[in-house]
């Protein structure tokens, strides 16, 4: 078994993945914080191997993408000391399942080149990949294949976060689509500027880069919240796949590690 881990900006995410799987025996998410120790990811971590039965010692391989440098050393303590593991760490220079037609390849976040590598051998052929996370990130691939540029947009929970925070009047709302566009109260009023403003901001960018680059690009959601978008905008994306991350981590581990 191998055990991916996604540090994101607000979460990370871990996995386990039985050799050659495309589906993860588990995954949870946690709040990603910037003064957790190794052992506290570890005791974390062992928890939840308990409760599916898994021994810590059926874990045999690791891998780890991470957009925080600082607690890349943290994850490696900790992979080592419980799991007796050195993580692959993904980088732009790792063997990769596509090129890279961008300036600045060393500027593309570890997470993006994740979801690329998942899009390329899960879904060939020309994708948009779109990962609502704490940034709203679009990938776009081609069927040569390679990764041939992105846009980044603002994130929708730190928007709605940053709104009520500096306003003095605004409550805390939850994210979902609302019974009609115009509310009648304050709260519906915010989850409709929300709900529609983003729909809008992805319908709007698709449709550049489709405009520039071809109609025939599929559109891939993952991230958090595309489950709910989907729902109740159905047609936005033509795929959905939450798990995107790991299972690209769980790609690029099988091409990297030596076993």
């Amino acid at each position: 078994m191998i055990l991916v881990v996604d540090i994101g900006n607000t979460n990370t995410v871990f996995g386990i993945f039985r050799d050659g799987a495309k589906e993860p025996i588990f995954h949870k998410r946690t709040v990603t914080r910037r003064d957790r120790t190794s052992d506290e990811w570890g005791l974390f971590l062992r928890g939840f191997l308990r409760e599916f039965e898994i021994a810590s010692s059926s874990i045999k391989g690791g891998i780890y993408s991470s957009v925080v440098p600082t607690l890349n050393p943290i994850l490696e303590r900790m992979m080592h000391d419980w799991f007796e593991i050195n993580p692959v760490q993904v980088h732009y220079q790792m063997k990769l399942p596509f090129k890279i037609k961008y300036a600045r390849p060393f500027e593309i976040g570890a997470d993006r080149l994740v979801n690329a590598t998942a899009a390329i051998i899960d879904h060939p052929g020309k994708s948009i990949i779109i990962d609502l996370g704490t940034a709203t990130t679009f990938c776009v691939v081609d069927d040569t294949p390679s990764y041939i540029g992105g846009v980044i947009a603002p994130g929708l929970k730190v928007s709605m976060d940053a709104l009520t925070r500096n306003t003095a009047q605004l409550p805390p709302i939850v994210f979902q689509a609302p019974s009609k566009i115009l509310g009648d109260s304050t709260v519906e009023s915010i989850q409709a500027g929300f709900f529609y403003g983003w729909t809008g901001l992805l319908e709007g960018i698709i449709r550049e880069i489709k405009s520039k680059y071809g109609s025939d690009y599929k559109v891939i959601g993952t991230g958090g919240l595309v489950t709910t978008i989907d729902a109740a905008h159905p047609g936005l994306f033509d795929r959905i796949e939450p798990l995107l991350t790991l299972r690209g981590l769980q790609i690029l581990y099988e091409m990297n590690s030596e076993h």
